[in-house]
């Protein structure tokens, strides 16, 4: 069992709590990974993972307009544009294969997102808002 605490922000009128972990990348045609563990945001709302395009640059991903890409809709009706790569995620002592789908869009606080498929679906997670921490089986 992984205890993960939540990061808390200053916030008005009080803190944020986010359920942030740290996260490597890795893809396996260029060998390249991130060479440290990167802020990654446990979004349960979000169907897929994502990934900052830099990030994907970086790992040497070759990103082309060749009818990959695929529309998403953020919560505010927001939509946006992203491309499917699949890289090896390691997270808490796993080390898997996971689709992530890598956009221009993401914040720089946040540049990765784990979602429902690629990261809910190999990990128990309680979200345990009084005690200020996240928790991975």
């Amino acid at each position: 069992m992984i205890v993960i605490p939540y990061t808390i922000l200053p916030g008005k009128p009080k803190p944020v709590h986010l359920p942030f972990a740290r996260i490597k990348l890795n893809y396996k045609k260029t060998h390249k990974m991130t060479p440290v563990p990167v802020t990654a945001l446990i979004d349960s709302g979000a169907d897929v993972c994502f990934c900052n395009d830099m990030i994907g640059t970086w790992l040497g991903i070759k990103f082309k307009k060749d009818g990959s890409e695929k529309q998403f809709r953020t919560a505010n009706k927001t939509k946006f544009n992203a491309i499917p790569f699949t890289v090896t995620l390691i997270a808490y002592g796993k080390t898997y294969d996971c689709k992530f789908y890598f956009t221009d869009v993401l914040p720089r606080h946040t540049p990765i997102i784990l979602g429902q498929v690629g990261f809910f679906d190999h990990f128990k997670i309680t979200f345990d808002y009084s005690k200020n921490e996240i928790t991975l089986i």
